[in-house]
């Protein structure tokens, strides 16, 4: 007998019609377990949540007469996919009726309780930047684009940001054309990473990727052209490397840093950051030497085989990042980590293990925690993990809380004057 009100169970019909169900209650997967999830786990939906139904499933239901769970035919799962700034706990339960491989967005389970809709997600950064409230998606805005592009017609960055503003509706790339924030400086069409979460580029399109990497690479002056023109204008300003829309800017290290050294002796407190796999040690050292600020690692594990099998790393390994957080330490660089998060994944006890070890040894400030994008059996089924422990992702930022009180969590990447404010995981509790 439960001690609470477990939430019905979500549903959808062939249209994208969502129905809750009467009698059945909602479950919640972490890697291949399905479970009824506790009430401390669920909050009320977010703003601006998307919801979207599962082709070809049938959702896992709990039903209270029989004590059981079991699988409902007649309807469809549904998935929400959550705001910026949301970690989402579980995934949707459902099994899948074909061999469907799902675009490549956050899954999350939803429930429907008290005439509200419910899902299993903390919120992990209180900057409001991301509101979409906040962005204009009228003419007006494109007017903004137009100016800026006749204004600098030939520099090809402005084109792509546009491109990813316009088409993409990225609002970090609308943040350039609102002279505001961060400011992304998209710069390499290669990678030297074959992810298969990868949002750019998909090896035989097992599942399309939602955008186009950049097919050019900018010159020094039209870096430090839009460098130095938001730097002017902006509140906050960040020049951040490493986008949705690219490969990886470790790749064209080289002219990276010589735009960095312009940018720095002309804005010496524009802040700079590089989103990347840092994989090359040498690369990243002479990228320190011209004053990057800040770098986000973007990593899924600390443990080989796990990142080899989601990042499938070309040339370098998991110890050459390591090497890179190591020298950013020593050159005194703020260091975060882009750290991709799957339920049933990261909070493994053996995943969990080789984090609290990597913590231990490296100084980390600030852990972004990332929704991966990716159908969850897709990822499993190349992940074959043994049977081991999962202690629950709220469970896992708890522990690193209380080991490292340093350590804070977040979505966003800062600016110099707010690296070190307190942006804490907020009311977490143990199950």
């Amino acid at each position: 007998m439960t001690l609470y009100e477990i939430p019905n169970l979500v549903y959808a019909d062939k249209n994208g019609n969502i129905y809750d169900h009467p009698s059945l209650k909602m479950v919640v997967r972490s890697e291949n377990y399905n479970f009824v999830p506790y009430e401390l786990e669920l909050i009320e939906i977010p703003e601006c949540t998307t919801f979207y139904y599962m082709p070809d499933s049938n959702p896992i239901a709990y039903n209270p007469e029989t004590a059981t769970l079991e699988e409902f035919s007649r309807g469809y799962a549904v998935s929400v996919f959550l705001p910026p700034g949301y970690l989402r706990l579980f995934l949707p339960a459902y099994k899948k009726t074909s061999s469907l491989i799902y675009p490549l967005y956050a899954y999350t389970a939803v429930g429907w309780l008290n005439g509200k809709f419910v899902v299993p997600a903390i919120k992990v950064d209180k900057d409001n930047k991301w509101n979409p409230k906040l962005f204009d998606f009228t003419d007006k805005f494109r007017f903004r684009v137009e100016k800026l592009l006749s204004k600098y017609p030939n520099n090809r960055l402005y084109k792509q940001l546009a491109k990813c503003a316009l088409e993409y509706h990225c609002t970090a790339a609308k943040n350039v054309f609102y002279g505001r924030w961060e400011c992304p400086m998209p710069t390499s069409p290669v990678c030297n990473s074959r992810c298969i979460g990868c949002i750019s580029l998909q090896p035989a399109e097992c599942c399309p990727s939602p955008q186009q990497r950049i097919d050019f690479v900018p010159s020094v002056e039209e870096i430090v052209e839009v460098a130095l023109n938001h730097y002017e204008v902006a509140k906050d300003p960040i020049i951040s490397f490493g986008q949705g829309c690219e490969g990886d800017p470790i790749m064209v290290a080289d002219r990276i840093a010589k735009a960095v050294s312009i940018i720095k002796k002309k804005a010496p407190e524009l802040t700079i950051n590089f989103n990347s796999n840092c994989s090359d040690p040498e690369k990243m050292k002479m990228l320190f030497d011209a004053g990057l600020d800040s770098i986000r690692v973007s990593i899924n594990s600390f443990v080989e085989s796990t990142y080899n099998a989601y990042y499938n790393p070309v040339g370098y390994k998991l110890d050459d990042v390591f090497k890179s957080i190591e020298l950013a330490n020593k050159y005194g660089v703020y260091v975060s980590l882009n750290y991709l998060m799957m339920p049933g994944i990261n909070d493994r006890e053996s995943e969990v293990n080789a984090l609290l070890d990597f913590l231990s040894a490296y100084k980390v400030e600030l852990i972004q925690l990332r929704n991966l994008n990716i159908d969850p059996d897709y990822l499993f089924e190349r992940m074959k993990f043994k049977v081991e422990e999962i202690m629950g992702i709220k469970n896992m930022l708890k522990l690193i809380k209380k080991k490292f009180k340093h350590i804070k969590f977040g979505y966003f990447n800062r600016p110099k004057k707010d690296f070190y404010k307190d942006f804490g995981l907020p009311n977490l509790k143990r199950r």
